[in-house]
Formats: structure tokens, C-alpha cells, sequence
């Protein structure tokens, strides 16, 4: 028994400053390797549906727009689409049923505009993409005898301050006197508490699995048992400040990647989970440390009270994809910092991808915090606040 809720498709940013434009078969080829890199990864269902993702970005481009955008913004933070990019995708779809019944009538003549228009709207049609908010809501069990509704909830969303698509999925029960009933009806008994939980968790969404577990605990009549965060990105490239032997291994010239047909980059899945069934405290992260090992003592001892009081352990863990050359380099690294991970490397060949792709050189900022879990400016980007990216500058 579930409800699905979707949000409403955010107003597009205002253009960022911090991005660099990519143009024609660049662009094409930097999409085909993101899609590549999204589908090596073999994404376990924590994180957002892997179809759904690829459908999304192969929207992009010149060839996903049948030439209608020839070229793609991409943040000089974390090196993927920008947010308007993402989100245009999502509106057009809105709009294609709409914009196709306008137009219908004469074929137009093939390779005019209205004719890359209509064939970019109708395969638009055909498929899903990628929502920009979607709440889903799962009534897993009813003991009324205890009057406990347990839930899993799952949340999509595009996070346009991160730059990321996010999903949080969170294992909760409700103390409340209308699971007492023998059985509940989907539309009167949970449409009006899962409209107001949404309003909460959507609050929450900008904070990793540990504070909003801490957040959502402080709500009457919830017993909060897991909460999972998994993200796609950052994309890592030459140039992006994140220090120490990881820049190392990114740099063209000297690096794993030198001398061969691979541009060096690193696609990052980082995942963060607070629950009481998680057994220890665990960082299994190399570029981010969990939240008690990034503020200060008086915050740390907070914090650790507050998992004493609520049961909780949280683990952190991060895979990646990369070219070939840095698949044993990038394992080592992060053997060393005492956080071996999953290293996955582009499928053979890179799907027709070719040598290209990839910006050589980003235009600065840092991707996220790394050279022994910091950043290049020495701290820690997440566990500080609770949130996890560097925000683009209007």
C-alpha cells in the first residue's frame, strides 16, 4: 500500500557564475560519458533508478535535443549539468503533450526546426524522466494492537543547491490512534499525513542521513528506525581543487592516465546512512568524514548523545567509476586513508564514448572535500553542517 506525491517542478536558478559551456560534439561526447559512467556503476536501489537517470541526461546535448540545445552548462564545482540544464529536460516533458496537439497537422519538412522539434518532444513523450521532488509513501506494516503504522518512504529530487540528484530513503514508524483500526483506506487514512510529512522531509532534503534522522525523531509520535541518503555526483576532472595524492592521480601530464587514450576523471556515488541497526560508527568514506570527526569537542559530545538517546550508528561509503588506468591507482588511495571502496571502471571501449568527453581543465572551485577528508582549504566540507556541496554564487 503506498501514495505517491510529486512535488512541483522548481522555478529554473538564475544563471550561475561558476559554470563553463561546452558546445556540438564535445557536449555530445561529455554526455555519452556520464551516461556511461552512471550505467557502470550498477546503482543498487538506495539511489535514484539508474533507466531514469540515463533517460534523463540523454536529453542533453545536441543529439538528446535533436539539435535544438547544441550546447550543455556544466558547474565548475562539481562538473556536471548545471541545474537549468536538468530541469529543462523535466519542463519540456510537462509541455510536449501540450506543445505536439498545437502542432499537429501538415509534416513539416524534415530537418526544419519544427521538425527537430516535434521528434525532440515526441520521444520525450514515450519515456519517464528523472521528477524534480517525488515522495513516495509505503505502508510496510499495521500493528494496531500497539497503534503503530510503520512506513518506508523514498524521496527523489533534484537538489539545485548540491547540484545533485539525491535519494533518501527512510524507515519510520507513527504512533497514532488510526492505525488502532482494523484496516485503513489509502486515500482517507494516509493521503493527510503524508502531505504533511512531505512538507517536513522536504525541509530536511538539504541535510545528510544522520540530521535528518536526529530531525525527524524530534517529531510527535515518530520512532525513526533508518534513514539512507545516496547521491550521484561529484564528477571529478583535472583542475578541480580537491588536493593531496587525489589531484595527484586526476593530473594529466603525470598521472595513471598520462600517455594513454583516457582523460583522467572519477565519478563519485556517495552514500550516508544513520540507523539502529547499523553496528558501529563507520567511515568508510575517503573524502568525507562523518559528522563527529568535522566539529568541534562541545558539538561532538551533541552529537553522540543524541545517538545514545535515539540508537543510531551512522556509516558512510562511496563508490566510484573511473577510466581503466586509475581503477588499482584509486582503490590503493583509498586503502590508505582506511577506507577501502568500490572501484568500478567505464564498460570496455566506453560505449563509443572515445578519448574526449571531458573538459581537460575545470574553471576552479572545489568538487568536494578530499586530501585526507578535507578540503583544499582544509576543512571539512561535510559533517559541519550537515549539508554536502559548495553552493553555486548567483
Amino acid at each position: 500500500m503506498a501514495l505517491r506525491i510529486e512535488g512541483p517542478t522548481p522555478r529554473r536558478p538564475r544563471a550561475a557564475g561558476q559554470h563553463m559551456l561546452i558546445r556540438d560534439e564535445a557536449a555530445d561526447a561529455y554526455v555519452r560519458r556520464l551516461v556511461a559512467g552512471v550505467r557502470a556503476a550498477r546503482l543498487n536501489s538506495f539511489f535514484s533508478p539508474t533507466e531514469l537517470l540515463v533517460q534523463h541526461l540523454g536529453f542533453l546535448g545536441p543529439t538528446g535535443s535533436d539539435g535544438l540545445h547544441p550546447s550543455v552548462r556544466i558547474s565548475t564545482v562539481n562538473a556536471l549539468p548545471m541545474p537549468s540544464e536538468i530541469l529543462r529536460v523535466k519542463v519540456d516533458r510537462e509541455l510536449a503533450a501540450e506543445f505536439l496537439s498545437r502542432t499537429a497537422g501538415p509534416i513539416p519538412t524534415p530537418g526544419t526546426r519544427l521538425d527537430r522539434k516535434r521528434r525532440y518532444y515526441q520521444r520525450l513523450l514515450g519515456v519517464e524522466v528523472m521528477p524534480a521532488s517525488r515522495m513516495t509513501v509505503e505502508l510496510r506494516q499495521q500493528l494496531p494492537a500497539e497503534g503503530l503504522g510503520l512506513f518506508r518512504v523514498l524521496l527523489d529530487r533534484f537538489d539545485l543547491a548540491c547540484n545533485q540528484f539525491v535519494r533518501y530513503t527512510i524507515l519510520l514508524g507513527q504512533r497514532d490512534g488510526r492505525w488502532r483500526k482494523a484496516k485503513v483506506r489509502i486515500d482517507a487514512d494516509l493521503e493527510a499525513p503524508t502531505e504533511a510529512f512531505r512538507r517536513v522531509v522536504d525541509r530536511l532534503a538539504a541535510h545528510e542521513a544522520e540530521v535528518a534522522f536526529i530531525l525527524l525523531s524530534e517529531l510527535a509520535g515518530i520512532e525513526v528506525e533508518d534513514v539512507r541518503r545516496c547521491r550521484v555526483g561529484p564528477l571529478l576532472l583535472p583542475g578541480a581543487r580537491v588536493g593531496g595524492p587525489l589531484e595527484a592521480l586526476l593530473d594529466p601530464e603525470v598521472g595513471p592516465c598520462a600517455g594513454t587514450p583516457h582523460p583522467p576523471w572519477i565519478l563519485c556515488f556517495p552514500e550516508d546512512r544513520a540507523g539502529i541497526e547499523v553496528a558501529e560508527h563507520s567511515g568508510q568514506d575517503p573524502l568525507a568524514p562523518l559528522m563527529r570527526e568535522a566539529v568541534g569537542e562541545a558539538s561532538r559530545a551533541l552529537v553522540d548523545a543524541k545517538a545514545e538517546n535515539l540508537g543510531y550508528r551512522v556509516a558512510k561509503s562511496r563508490k566510484f567509476v573511473c577510466p581503466p588506468p586509475l581503477v588499482r591507482p584509486l582503490e590503493e588511495l583509498c586503502r590508505s586513508l582506511g577506507a577501502p571502496s568500490i572501484v568500478r571502471s567505464e564498460p570496455r571501449g566506453g560505449e563509443g564514448v572515445g578519448e574526449g568527453g571531458l573538459p581537460r581543465v575545470l574553471g576552479g572551485g572545489a568538487a568536494e572535500g578530499a586530501n585526507g577528508r578535507s578540503s583544499a582549504q582544509g576543512e571539512p566540507r561535510e559533517g559541519r553542517t550537515g549539508a554536502s556541496c559548495a553552493r553555486e554564487e548567483p
